[in-house]
């Protein structure tokens, strides 16, 4: 019988690739639920339409492309950290006000 995997807050962390750009998700279950790019649009009660004009209206990201696997994958060059940090920042502060779990 497949263990089932405790909930918990959603809970984005940051990361850069070896080419400099930086990347923001939940990898507490990257491939699971947590990691999917539509979960921030769910916790923000918006569509997922709103939610990807709402992200580059809001936080800028330099690289953004939806693949025909249904993935939306965002990033910010080396010179736009702070923007993807505040976009982190935000999106954790607003999953433990609604103890969104994930």
């Amino acid at each position: 019988m497949a263990k089932r995997k405790v909930k918990q807050i959603l809970k984005y962390s940051e990361w850069k690739s070896p080419s400099g750009c930086w990347y923001c998700n939940d990898i507490s279950d990257l491939s699971g639920q947590a990691g999917l790019w539509w979960v921030p649009a769910r916790l923000l009660d918006k569509t997922p339409a709103e939610f990807v004009e709402w992200l580059i209206k809001t936080y800028e990201p330099d690289n953004i492309k939806f693949t025909d696997k249904n993935i939306l994958i965002y990033s910010w060059s080396k010179d736009h950290y702070s923007k993807m940090h505040s976009y982190l920042l935000y999106i954790n502060r607003v999953a433990r006000q609604k103890n969104f779990l994930v």
